[in-house]
């Protein structure tokens, strides 16, 4: 298994932030890699909840697994990556460690004021507040029915 505190980008916690009026965004310190000009591919998770964040080498991660998956078909392997990348956006931090979320993205995902960012290994999630606080009650049980499985 691979070391998590390899050079790659490994995000774990939960911070509360505001989106600016320009819908910026600082990426908490302890998750910035490589200072002013990280780049990241900024995609709304497929059920709509959330925006996923992640460097490019996670997005060629997922493309990847997406076209080794046995049970892909080469039509829904198609149609898969048409869909993601279409809809995956660029960004990049600047000096102060902000990200620019996109304005449709926003909109569609009802962030702002408020959000909440969400580590997840090698991605993270930028959540509405209340649709974060309603997705963690409803995932509660079955965090600790995993836990238990493994012995945490």
């Amino acid at each position: 298994m691979d070391s998590v505190f390899s050079n790659s980008a490994f995000y774990a916690g939960e911070f509360r932030h505001q989106l600016d009026e320009k819908h910026r965004v600082t990426i908490p310190a302890r998750w910035r890699r490589n200072g002013a000009g990280e780049e990241f591919l900024m995609v709304p998770e497929p059920s709509g909840q959330f925006l996923l964040v992640m460097p490019p080498q996670e997005f060629e991660q997922i493309s990847a697994a997406a076209a080794t998956s046995p049970g892909v078909t080469p039509r829904e392997l198609r149609v898969f990556l048409r869909q993601l990348h279409s809809q995956a956006q660029h960004g990049a931090s600047d000096k102060q460690g902000r990200l620019v979320l996109p304005d449709d993205l926003c909109k569609k995902l009802d962030l702002k004021r408020e959000i909440v960012l969400v580590g997840g290994r090698g991605r993270f999630e930028i959540w509405n507040v209340k649709q974060r606080e309603l997705a963690h009650a409803e995932e509660h049980p079955t965090y600790q029915h995993v836990a238990n499985m493994v012995g945490l």
